[in-house]
This record gives structure tokens, C-alpha cells and sequence, in this order.
């Protein structure tokens, strides 16, 4: 069974990281994709789980990409690395046609981003661009390949990355919010246009590591401010990526992991926020 993850090297990231699992048994060839800069462990729990082979994607993350290959790799998985853009248009399909070079991928979790600051004030048709280009296009197109290459008589899974701001928005990050508003359309709308052969999901994480200049004081006490004073955890979000890739009948969903905060939602971005 091949898994292909989307994956980046942090929850918000300034760059974007791809990976790809493959499971090594020879009568289920399938594919998933995933991502985080320290899930190692909990990638490696995943592998040891479902016996998946990874190939992890980057675009300038080289040194982390490679260092997280090496750890699953010294744990006895098969790990390769691949770069690619996806920014550019046809990166998508080309990682696709990679990644299922020897077997059919069954999963994507598109967790590729970019975020930049603007503002209303501030935001600029080239900055709306590059963000829809990665947030948006880069998982719609990566979705249509999964379809387009999978066989007709297996079914797969997609997992999008959103963010919790979604159900507790403030007009920060003003080109990324809207960028991942219209991924969490493309959720929705997918789920319709690929059922019955492939599920959609989507995952909306509050913040798992320091937003923008935050500093790790200000980072912990940003989620005492939370209902349950707390935030998610990376091990959480893996958690949940494992209930959306086995829970056959659950498609058009978002699991929102942020300790409450959507519904005791800031006016600014936390990394604003007065400690």
C-alpha cells in the first residue's frame, strides 16, 4: 500500500515539504502524503503501523529533509527524498508521476503552505497569487493526479491542512487566510467531485509552533488563552490524520485541534496579541 503525504517542515510554513509513504506489502500497492519538521517519531509510528515506504518532498528545506529521511531510514524504513516547487505550475503532476513511479498513490495530505504577512492595506495581487498558487491551486491539482492515477477499482483518501483562524478569523495574514478559505472550499468540493473512489478531509490545527515573532513564552501563554488552556500538539494532528485515513465513511469533514480558541476567537493573529 502506497502513502503519499503533503507534508511541511513547520505547521506554518515558509516553505513547502512533500512526502510520500508506500506500503510494502506486494498485494496492496498504495500511496499517501504527509508532512511536519518534527514528527519524526510520530512518522515513524505511522510506518511501524501501516508498514508504509516514504518518500518526503521539499523545496529549500534540504537540510531538514534530508535529516528526517535519515531518522526514519535508521529505524529500517525505506525513505527517499524528492524536491520540487510547488509553486510552479506543473510540479504537481510531475511530483505525482514520481511519487507513483512504482505503484498507484491512494492518499494526499496536502500540508504544503506558504504565509506571509499582509494586511488589507497591504495586499497586492502578487501576494494573493503566490499564496493561491501553493495553498490553493498546488492541492487542487495534486487532488485531480490522485484521482487521474489510481486504479478503478481502489478507493483513496485526501487530507488537507487548513487552520483553525478559518472558524475564528481575524484579517491578519490577510492573502493566507484567504488562501486557505478557498482550500477549505476545495474540501468541500472535492469530496463531491471525486465520491465514491476518493474521500476529502481536512484537518484545522491552531498554532503548533511560535507565530510570526513570537517568543516560546509568548507562544505558551497565547494558549492559556484557550477554552481548555491549551493548544494541539503535533502528535494530535497525527493522531487525527490516522482517524481520516481509516474512517471509511467520513468525507467534506474538518477536524478543528485547537484547545477551543475558534470559539473564543482574538481580533488580531496571536502573534499580535499583548502578552
Amino acid at each position: 500500500m502506497l502513502l503519499v503525504v503533503s507534508m511541511c517542515l513547520t505547521v506554518y510554513a515558509r516553505s513547502l515539504t512533500f512526502c510520500r509513504l508506500r506500503r510494502s506489502k506486494e498485494d496492496l500497492p498504495e500511496t499517501t502524503v504527509a508532512s511536519f519538521e518534527s514528527a519524526a517519531r510520530d512518522l515513524a509510528a505511522l510506518c511501524e503501523q501501516y508498514g508504509w515506504e516514504v518518500v518526503l518532498h521539499y523545496n529549500n528545506r534540504q537540510q531538514e529533509a534530508e535529516a528526517l529521511c535519515a531518522t526514519l531510514t535508521d529505524k529500517g524504513y525505506r525513505v527517499t527524498p524528492i524536491s520540487a516547487d510547488l509553486s510552479l505550475a506543473d510540479a504537481p503532476d510531475a511530483l505525482m508521476a514520481t511519487a507513483s513511479h512504482s505503484g498507484p498513490v491512494t492518499a494526499v495530505i496536502n500540508n504544503a503552505s506558504l504565509f506571509s504577512y499582509d494586511c488589507a492595506d497591504s495586499v497586492s495581487p502578487e501576494l494573493i497569487a503566490q499564496h493561491m498558487a501553493v495553498n490553493l491551486s498546488a492541492p487542487a491539482l495534486l487532488t485531480k493526479a490522485l484521482y487521474q492515477q489510481l486504479p478503478e477499482e481502489r478507493t483513496g483518501c485526501v487530507i488537507n491542512m487548513l487552520d483553525a483562524k478559518l472558524f475564528g478569523i481575524n484579517p491578519d495574514y490577510f492573502s493566507y487566510t484567504l488562501s486557505k478559505a478557498a482550500a477549505h472550499a476545495l474540501t468541500q468540493i472535492s469530496a463531491q467531485a471525486y465520491a465514491p473512489r476518493l474521500r476529502v478531509n481536512a484537518i484545522a490545527p491552531g498554532i503548533v509552533l511560535p507565530s510570526g515573532g513570537q517568543s516560546q513564552a509568548e507562544f505558551e501563554k497565547s494558549h492559556k488563552r484557550n477554552l481548555l488552556g491549551q493548544g494541539a500538539t503535533i502528535a494530535e494532528i497525527v493522531a487525527a490524520m490516522r482517524l481520516l485515513l481509516s474512517a471509511s465513511s467520513m468525507t467534506g469533514e474538518v477536524v478543528i485541534l485547537d484547545g477551543g480558541a475558534h470559539l473564543r476567537p482574538p481580533a488580531r493573529d496571536v502573534a499580535f496579541l499583548e502578552a
